[in-house]
C-alpha cells in the first residue's frame, strides 16, 4: 500500500515502541514520528487502532511519496 508517517503527541517510552516493531520512530522534542511500510489499508487501521487503545494522542497521519517511481525517474 505504502509508507506512512505518523506524528503522535508525547515521547513513547520504549515499552510502547515495542508495540511497533515494524516501524521506525523519531522522538522530537514534545512529539514522537513514527513511519514504515504498510503493506495494506488493514495495516495502517491497526497501527491507527493500536495506538488509540494505548491513549496515544494521533496528530497527524501522511503517506509518504513513493520512492520507487524517483528511483526510476533519476537513476544513480
Amino acid at each position: 500500500m505504502g509508507e506512512y508517517a505518523i506524528r503522535v503527541s508525547g515521547r513513547l517510552s520504549d515499552a510502547l515502541l515495542s508495540a511497533f516493531p515494524t516501524l521506525h520512530q523519531q522522538p522530537l522534542p514534545v512529539q514522537t514520528l513514527l513511519w514504515g511500510d504498510l503493506p495494506d489499508q488493514a495495516a495502517l487501521q491497526g497501527v491507527l487502532d493500536s495506538l488509540d487503545e494505548l491513549g496515544v494522542e494521533i496528530l497527524e497521519v501522511n503517506q509518504l511519496p513513493d520512492r520507487s517511481n524517483e528511483q526510476a525517474e533519476h537513476p544513480a
